[in-house]
């Protein structure tokens, strides 16, 4: 049995009664028991408490986990011991409520200032440790410790102005109100919180497939045919909706594309392709769309230049350890122990994702698994919890003490966009570590040839793609969405799906009004990742001895050799590469400047020379030549700024959701969840399918 599979049923078995609220319980036993002697005027109750409270604190010492509110218990019981002997211990009994619930409050406030709600103290044992410090395990004890200080300074008053017993049913009722409170948010909390954050979004539109029928009427519209807007439309094509998919340029695919010159073939933005194994997401896709795999995708290798060295790295745990450890032998310990925790987090996430065909944000994982899921997630999936809490550095330092080693690893990072200490954890399972656990794959025909797939699906089950039409607008009336408008065509729809980067759809598709201030302020907030500068190169060379792809680490640019993934992409004993090296957009003249082409060559020449470090005398070998800016990427895809990724995918960047104010206008691709890349945008493409057709059993891949 593999260790998935054991991990499975681990988590299948029954699980154990939370004792978070048990230990609260306990916390309360030695102020219970003071109650219950104070109001009687007996001060026996003092050294009995605090005798039970060094009970509870030794045991906190030997496990090194101090609960607050014992600490507080210890010093207050100690205190009022010395006092009851050296001032008038009647006084002390008869004010024992107010002064002990007013410490209560105090403590109370005091944590939430200090950020550790001592009601969390507790809560801890029903969670693993990466959850501690997470904002919403914080947020929902705030809460919590917020009732708290509530209770203790009402029986405060009470105690102080009324003639009431401590020991009697009023503050006896308060007090375990203050205990259901506590079960009940605890576990409920954390779905409120989220529901609160995304309740603008929480709307639903009901079509049925086939539901139009008029001419120019559609059940869904898909602005835009790249990846991700494919995706929805051939899966909603597949299961019965009339689709119409409309793309601005002459071809799909977007960035997922093909560049021909003379009889060589690039790719012109994708170089590998993850998802594609047994539970992958894209093996998910073409399983519910009919599609083998097999012979669709070819696996590529993968070469590392760092310091006059070659480093090839293999595919899974065992080859990782064995080509890493080569290199640093020294670190062959961390290097496992890395790769293996990594691995657990991959195959948790997926296991999690694995119901409904995908991976979910965390107001859909409330909404379909009910609003305990969001607070057991933790507990049931703590690897992968504490990568989606972590960044890629952060990971990576608990394991790695080479800065070597580090530097090398981090590179892997590139494919996100971003540096590894800006990295978030999920983002670097998907596309740092999944690629080299299962493997990177590169579409045989070249990129275009999973589009052209995707298109032809939509096309066989009756949807309708439409090249060279350019929505000019998003037609919506009163924050519902009616259609699209390209010249004088219009064309009705229940839904839209924006395939186009949220920016281009809501600064430029949607009416201000409709969309709303607030909203348009956050996405003209959002950063857009960097672009790149690219350079397709056709070459008279056999370069079959290296690998597909190859990443300079100090130089910061990547040769791939799309002829050695697919050797019909080049002519017999030729090649065909793409260089690629990341750029600000700002770095590059608009093109009707009259610098740009000779910025333009200047790039390319540059380019090449730092490739010919890897593979030497690549300039005297050159039958074609073509390049691409920033400039060019944002003319042909209508990406803000020839953004590679989209909005930047650092940490702590909040994408937007996949549904916007609008009632039925849906966001599709690399600007929502869970991010850039051909798997990720896959991803989006099944959550939007599956929300419109309503997630039932059908629509879980």
């Amino acid at each position: 049995m593999s260790r998935q599979e054991k991990d499975s049923q681990r988590r299948k078995a029954p699980q154990a009664r939370p004792v978070g609220a048990l230990m609260l319980a306990v916390t309360f036993v030695p102020w219970a028991i003071y109650w219950v002697f104070a109001s009687m005027g007996e001060t026996a109750g003092i050294p009995i408490a605090l005798g039970l409270s060094l009970a509870l604190l030794v045991q906190q010492i030997w496990s090194r986990r101090y609960r607050l509110m014992d600490l507080t218990s210890v010093v207050y019981f100690a205190v009022m011991a010395v006092l009851t002997r050296t001032i008038n211990a009647d006084l002390l009994m008869s004010n024992a409520g107010p002064i002990s619930f007013s410490v209560l409050t105090l403590m109370a406030i005091a944590s939430m200032a200090i950020k550790r709600p001592f009601s969390s103290d507790a809560a801890r044992y029903d969670y693993p440790r990466q959850y501690w410090m997470n904002p919403d395990f914080i947020s929902v004890h705030n809460i919590v410790t917020l009732v708290w200080a509530g209770v203790f300074f009402l029986c405060a008053l009470i105690t102080l102005f009324a003639t009431v017993s401590l020991a009697g049913p009023l503050v006896i009722g308060l007090v375990i109100t203050g205990f259901v409170f506590s079960l009940i948010f605890q576990s409920k909390g954390p779905a409120y919180l989220i529901q609160q954050r995304f309740k603008p979004y929480e709307w639903h539109v009901d079509v049925l497939p086939g539901s139009s029928s008029q001419e120019n009427e559609y059940d869904v519209a898909v602005v835009g045919a790249g990846v991700g807007g494919l995706t929805t439309a051939a899966l909603l094509a597949k299961r019965g909706f009339k689709v119409l998919v409309m793309e601005q340029q002459a071809q799909v695919g977007g960035y997922c594309s093909s560049l021909e010159r003379d009889d060589f073939v690039f790719s012109t933005g994708v170089s590998s392709v993850s998802g594609v194994w047994d539970n992958g997401t894209v093996r998910r896709l073409f399983n519910e769309l009919g599609v083998k795999t097999e012979g669709r995708f070819i696996p590529g290798s993968t070469r590392y230049s760092y310091k006059g060295q070659n480093i090839d790295i293999g595919t899974g745990i065992p080859q990782l350890v064995k080509s890493l450890g080569n290199v640093f032998p020294d670190q062959a310990t961390g290097i496992s122990a890395f790769f293996q925790e990594a691995s657990e987090a991959y195959y948790q996430f997926y296991e999690f994702s694995s119901r409904f065909g995908t991976p979910i944000p965390s107001h859909l994982i409330v909404r379909l698994l009910g609003e305990k899921a969001a607070a057991y997630l933790p507990r049931d999936y703590p690897a992968m919890y504490d990568w989606m809490n972590k960044t890629y550095r952060q990971k990576l330092d608990e394991h790695i003490e080479s800065e070597d080693l580090k530097t090398l690893l981090a590179t892997m990072s590139v494919r996100n966009g971003t540096t590894a200490d800006a990295t978030p954890g999920l983002r670097a399972l998907l596309t740092c570590i999944g690629p080299v656990i299962e493997g990177n794959y590169f579409p045989l025909g070249g990129p275009y040839a999973c589009v052209e797939m995707l298109a032809n699906i939509v096309q066989q089950n009756g949807g309708t793609i439409m090249t060279n039409y350019k929505v000019d607008r998003i037609l919506s009336d009163r924050r519902q969405v009616r259609g699209v408008r390209s010249g004088s065509d219009i064309f009705q729809a229940h839904v839209v799906v924006s395939n186009a980067n949220a920016r281009t759809c809501v600064l430029q598709l949607v009416k201000a009004n409709e969309i709303g201030g607030r909203y348009i302020d956050f996405v003209k907030s959002l950063k857009m990742s960097r672009s790149a500068f690219v350079v397709y190169v056709g070459v008279d060379k056999n370069l079959t001895s290296y690998p597909t792809y190859i990443h300079h680490v100090e130089g910061d640019f990547s040769i791939f050799i799309n002829s050695n993934a697919d050797n019909r992409l080049a002519p017999p004993g030729c090649a065909a590469i793409t260089l690629t090296a990341p750029i600000g957009y700002g770095d590059f003249p608009s093109r009707d400047e009259r610098t740009y082409e000779d910025r333009k060559r200047q790039f390319t020449a540059f380019l090449i020379r730092k490739a010919e470090e890897i593979i030497p005398d690549l300039s005297n070998s050159i039958s074609v030549l073509d390049a691409a800016t920033p400039r060019t990427f944002e003319s042909y895809t209508s990406m803000p700024e020839g953004a590679m990724y989209g909005f930047d995918q650092s940490v702590n960047t909040r994408r937007p959701h996949f549904r916007t104010p609008i009632k039925g206008l849906y966001l599709a691709g690399a600007s929502t969840f869970p991010g850039a890349g051909i798997e990720s945008v896959v991803m989006s493409g099944i959550i939007c399918a599956n929300d419109i057709s309503g997630w039932g059993p059908e629509t879980r891949l």
